[in-house]
């Protein structure tokens, strides 16, 4: 994926601003519209046809499902873990069902125990420790946290363009 520069710095001026800036219940909040916007999107492609590739498309909604899933879960245990520890896990691939319904259970399960860990955690704490995105430099737990919100609706909005390109 190619993205500007300009395009990244906003971004992450955006990731940087606000979650400095709000509490953490607003950030959950934030956080669960993207996680609801990906699961609507997700669902709106029947079950059937999650092996169809769109037209001129690498990904089928399987694949793309399957990686906003891993990815969020894989921050998410990153984020968890620096919030209340200060230390980052060890990094490793999450195990994942291989259907929509599968994918979106476990994306839910591993959301409601980072919302739980998040609001345990004290919000000043472990910002100093911050680890590298690809695209947005390196971010602490908070900003990694609000993340979760652009990556769901991103992969949301990929979504709902192949339900359209497979016309379902």
């Amino acid at each position: 994926m190619t993205m500007p520069a300009s395009e990244r710095e906003r971004i992450r001026q955006y990731l940087v601003e606000q979650a400095a800036g709000k509490g953490i219940e607003e950030l959950i909040g934030r956080v669960e519209e993207g996680v609801q916007e990906l699961r609507a999107a997700a669902l709106a492609i029947p079950a059937g046809r999650y092996g169809e590739h769109p037209p001129g498309d690498e990904w089928c909604p399987a694949d793309c499902l399957g990686h906003v899933v891993e990815w969020n879960l894989r921050v998410a245990r990153a984020v968890l873990h620096a919030a209340l520890t200060g230390e980052l896990p060890a990094d490793g691939p999450v195990e994942l069902p291989g259907d929509r319904d599968g994918m979106l259970a476990a994306h839910d399960e591993g959301i409601a125990s980072l919302y739980e860990h998040v609001r345990a955690a004290d919000p000043s704490a472990f910002l100093e420790l911050r680890w590298e995105h690809p695209f947005f430099g390196p971010l602490n737990w908070r900003e990694w946290f609000l993340f979760l919100r652009l990556h769901a609706k991103d992969h949301a909005r990929q979504l709902a363009g192949m339900r359209e390109a497979l016309g379902a």
